[in-house]
């Protein structure tokens, strides 16, 4: 396996245009125009392959265990009339393969440096397993793939073969697309109609076009990922299309060489002078793709240091190295990769300079209790870690025990100051004038004597209210009179509550109803006070 250096954006493009342009294939894949209008932003294409690692399991010249070693093979198209007398055997242009030479090796990086050498697998002479051999592209992180094109060098193209795709990063793979010379091989090896039309965005197909024996060397295969499939008009809003293009690893699984009919016995026989014609050769794979950015970015340039990995270079108030998730503070709406028609940016949290953090949560966006930086309680953002001595989904109201004092706006980082009221008889203070509010058995300025109907300060407790049951014995009433209707009690003892009180001896609010004895609903939205006070509660 060995790694190549990625061009530069300049070289990629001009790579890119040069593959796109060459009048090779009628059937060279093509950029979509609107792929890079609307919302959407995509980074370029460019020839991953080319800062790909690359592996085969066999090369000629080497080894099982990558040790130099000399293998003869001859090739298919036989040799010239005149030439090296030991290069022609038999009339057949034969060579060696040997690691050691560098004339004479064919390493699997051939494939993917640029030039005119090519990668090639040991004849079949040196073992009928050698029909299945692959070579896999690592490319480092998750790409969009367009289309992968294969040259083929002195060999034909591959009789039997599979296009392969991970995103895992190896450790599994699936079927991009299959190759058969026969529809018989696309129906019984691969469960394929041959040729048949796609349908839908992730069809895979069995093409045998591309496994006939000519040309005899020089050949070629393009396999285009997106062009023809439905999704492919609009490819923003085709979610299973880019799934489907997806990848962080290629391989090219080849099961079988392809054959002269002529040849056919003599392969079966393993007669060295057939066998060692059949073999696989390429000299070029070009791979176009792009960085996944989710439509959220169009450069993607910056490397992870010490790794051979590019980041996008995210907008939209995105982050992460595909533009995957929201920014820290940006999470009033959930994160949703862009489309053609809106950018699907991240909205920031209304946190009023409290909060650097937030997290999105559906349940608050439901009950429209998260105000936005607009003024409307639209999308689901908690503030997270509120300072300053402030609390709440917005960081909007004071903490325990610390109230705003009259004019002092929502941002300001001293504005929120200690009450200045004793918590064993208080639940805090009014928000403005932080004047204390007395737990139900208190009363006074500072909360300094015992309610009404109470007696016993500092502990203030009611005397205990009787009743008759009808057998006609007297039944103890321990109810707090202020949540309890008139009658306070039942002839067995059960304290009466008013609706919006609840407990045993009616001493709490109904959820939904706040600050008991009052037991008002709260308006949030409107911001408005209760009893003309907006109350900070001490738990």
């Amino acid at each position: 396996m060995a790694w190549s250096r990625r061009p530069p954006a300049s070289a990629a493009l001009l790579l890119l245009s040069c593959l796109l342009c060459r009048g090779v294939s009628p059937q060279r894949p093509r950029v979509s125009v609107n792929e890079i209008s609307g919302f959407s932003l995509s980074p370029p294409y460019f020839n991953l392959a080319e800062g790909s690692a690359i592996s085969a399991t066999a090369t000629c010249g080497e080894d099982q265990r990558s040790r130099p070693r000399s293998d003869l093979y001859c090739k298919l198209v036989g040799g010239p009339a005149i030439g090296v007398p030991s290069q022609t055997i038999q009339g057949q242009f034969c060579d060696h393969c040997n690691a050691n030479d560098p004339d004479k090796a064919h390493p699997v990086t051939n494939a993917i440096d640029g030039t005119e050498r090519w990668w090639q697998s040991p004849p079949l002479s040196r073992g009928l397993n050698y029909n299945e051999v692959n070579v896999t592209l690592d490319l480092g992180q998750l790409f969009h793939v367009a289309y992968v094109i294969v040259k083929f060098a002195n060999s034909p193209r591959p009789d039997l073969w599979v296009l392969e795709r991970s995103v895992d990063h190896g450790r599994t793979f699936m079927p991009w697309q299959y190759f058969a010379h026969s529809k018989r091989d696309c129906i019984e090896r691969f469960g394929k109609q041959p040729n048949g039309r796609i349908h839908r965005d992730d069809d895979q197909i069995c093409m045998t076009e591309y496994s006939r024996i000519v040309p005899l060397e020089n050949g070629e295969i393009v396999v285009s990922l997106v062009n023809g499939r439905p999704g492919s008009k609009n490819f923003t809003y085709a979610p299973v299309l880019q799934d489907f293009t997806k990848a962080t690893n290629i391989r090219l699984r080849f099961l079988r060489t392809n054959t002269l009919l002529g040849h056919l016995i003599s392969k079966a026989q393993r007669d060295p002078t057939v066998t060692r014609r059949y073999y696989y050769s390429i000299k070029d794979i070009s791979v176009g793709g792009r960085c996944v950015c989710h439509g959220h970015a169009q450069v993607c340039g910056a490397r992870v240091p010490g790794m051979n990995q590019l980041l996008c270079e995210c907008e939209h108030n995105t982050c992460g190295e595909s533009c995957d998730r929201c920014c820290p503070g940006f999470h009033q709406k959930p994160w949703r990769p862009a489309t053609a028609n809106s950018p699907n940016e991240c909205e920031a949290c209304q946190c009023h300079s409290h909060a650097t953090d937030c997290y999105y949560d559906p349940e608050v966006e439901r009950r429209k209790a998260s105000l936005n930086i607009y003024g409307r309680y639209d999308g689901g953002g908690v503030c997270v870690n509120c300072q300053h001595n402030t609390a709440g989904v917005n960081c909007e109201v004071c903490a325990v025990g610390f109230y705003r004092p009259h004019g002092i706006p929502r941002e300001s980082p001293t504005g929120c100051i200690p009450c200045r009221c004793d918590s064993r008889t208080t639940v805090g203070c009014e928000m403005g004038s932080g004047r204390c509010l007395c737990k139900p058995q208190y009363s006074g300025d500072n909360c300094e004597r015992c309610a009404r109907g109470y007696y016993g300060y500092p502990r203030c407790i009611l005397p205990i209210t009787t009743t008759q049951s009808p057998a006609g014995s007297i039944v103890e009433c321990d109810c707090e009179r202020r949540g309890t209707v008139p009658e306070v009690c039942s002839a067995s003892g059960h304290c009466l509550c008013r609706p919006e009180v609840t407990g045993g001896r009616c001493d709490r609010c109904q959820p939904g109803y706040h600050y008991f004895p009052y037991c008002q609903v709260r308006i949030h939205a409107l911001n408005k006070p209760i009893s003309g006070l907006i109350i900070q509660m001490v738990m």
